[in-house]
């Protein structure tokens, strides 16, 4: 990634994310913000009357809530993190992963993965990130100049 905001961003998503992989097994869609003054903070998402709504609604409500944030200039930077299977490169098989969506208000935006999986014993491996390119969902309604 280009902009330093982004990878300190990713940094305290995965941070948070491997912590409840660890204690928990696995973890429901979390986000993390950018303030315009540098400040980082996390992010939950919750559906009322619903103990456990499944992962998509709650990307949905945490893209729609920084979407409105970084409309209103609320938002340097912002990510949602969540558990999906995907095919790391030189891999054959799916396996579990940790997918960050991030973007910056200057227009950057990219999804970074971190594979991982469970060891005999328990304990949770985790593997090196790669990235692609993200099409922006929360800075996308900003005039670019």
């Amino acid at each position: 990634m280009a902009h330093p905001d982004l990878n300190e961003l990713l940094n305290a998503l995965l941070e948070m994310a491997e912590l409840l992989i660890r204690k928990q097994g696995a973890f429901l869609p979390i986000g993390a913000i950018m303030l315009p003054d540098g400040e980082i903070r996390h992010v939950g998402a919750q559906i009322e009357g619903e103990e456990y709504p499944g992962a998509q609604p709650l990307i949905e409500l945490l893209t729609e809530n920084f979407r409105k944030e970084a409309t209103e200039g609320r938002l340097r930077a912002a990510a949602i993190a969540y558990d999906v299977l995907t095919t790391p490169p030189g891999k054959q098989q799916k396996q579990d992963a940790i997918c960050c969506g991030l973007e910056h208000w200057l227009g950057e935006a990219v999804t970074i993965f971190r594979p991982y999986a469970r060891s005999e014993e328990g304990a949770f491996q985790f593997e090196e990130i790669f990235a692609t390119a993200r099409t922006q969902q929360f800075f996308c309604q900003l005039p670019r100049g």
